[in-house]
């Protein structure tokens, strides 16, 4: 739904463009933050509370965006308007020292160096139909991997884990529900019998579809997609294409990932059930992306 026009103004600086980094849980967000961080001029944000308290009210209750839209995008804007503030009090470079209460509400003297901004907190990915609207110029990089890596990854993940336990996030009277991935009646009442893999497998699928729609309604302008494997080794090409498509200067050098699992470490790392359980989930997927040959009997 398009939003009314607004104009938001941090530090001073009217925003322009933000740069929203988008993925499943263990895709490579992490990665893409680390090296957009620390472009010059670019203020990446991740985590802050206000942007996570947002997130996670859509992320619970996803047909709030489109049943209250002006109020959800507000809320996002209000999140990350909080998040890139640059104060004394927050900023990184500033000495550690006490100021009166007038100046640290003040922008900080480094705020001035800021001329972007962006976020790459965890799960931002379910909010993207609602930032794509509530900012109407931002730029969305989004990156995709191997589901069976990231089942891997997510299983020795304790904060990934603790939401399929009681107490999480609820299933109830939401359909469908991006962040668990469950999109019919029969997967909300099979899902307390799943198996962690197959969640988590489930939770890639969602995510994955949900990349699939945005790439439907954003335009090339708008949306950059890279696969996590297909960075190794081609550093270069990549901070190429970001800067090509979000106008940051990302150094090659901090795309490297060392010490990270090499793609296709699921093969040892997911017990042979781990793997069925992630093939009966999410096989149609891993296929239409390449990850897996389609078989006879795979769904179109």
């Amino acid at each position: 739904m398009k939003q009314p026009p607004y104009i938001l103004v941090v530090n001073g600086t009217k925003v322009r463009r933000p740069v929203f980094v988008l993925g499943a849980p263990h895709s490579g967000v992490g990665l893409l933050a680390r090296a957009l961080g620390r472009a010059p001029g670019l203020l990446l944000g991740s985590g802050h509370t206000a942007v996570m308290n947002a997130v996670y009210t859509v992320a619970r209750r996803p047909s709030v965006a489109e049943e209250r839209a002006s109020g959800t995008a507000a809320l996002l804007r209000d999140a990350f308007a909080e998040s890139w503030q640059l104060t004394p009090g927050n900023c990184e470079r500033c000495p550690d020292a006490r100021r009166p209460a007038r100046e640290t509400a003040e922008p900080c003297p480094h705020a001035s160096g800021t001329t972007a901004y962006g976020d790459a907190s965890p799960d931002l990915l379910y909010t993207a139909p609602v930032l794509a609207s509530a900012f109407g110029d931002a730029a969305f990089v989004q990156i995709i991997r191997d589901g069976r890596d990231v089942v891997a990854d997510m299983l020795d993940d304790e904060r990934e884990t603790a939401w399929f336990r009681p107490g999480g996030m609820s299933l109830d009277g939401e359909l469908p529900h991006p962040f668990f991935g469950v999109e019919t009646e029969e997967e909300r009442d099979r899902h307390p019998s799943l198996s962690e893999a197959a969640k988590c497998a489930m939770r890639w699928r969602g995510a994955v579809r949900l990349s699939a729609r945005l790439r439907s309604e954003l335009g090339t302008d708008r949306l950059m997609t890279l696969r996590y494997e297909d960075l190794g080794g081609r550093e270069v090409e990549t901070a190429e294409q970001l800067l090509a498509f979000t106008g940051i200067r990302v150094s090659a050098v901090e795309l490297v990932e060392a010490g990270a699992a090499p793609p296709g470490s699921h093969r040892t790392r997911l017990t042979a059930e781990q793997r069925a359980d992630v093939h009966a989930v999410a096989r149609t997927e891993l296929s239409r992306l390449g990850y897996t040959k389609r078989s006879a009997g795979a769904s179109r």
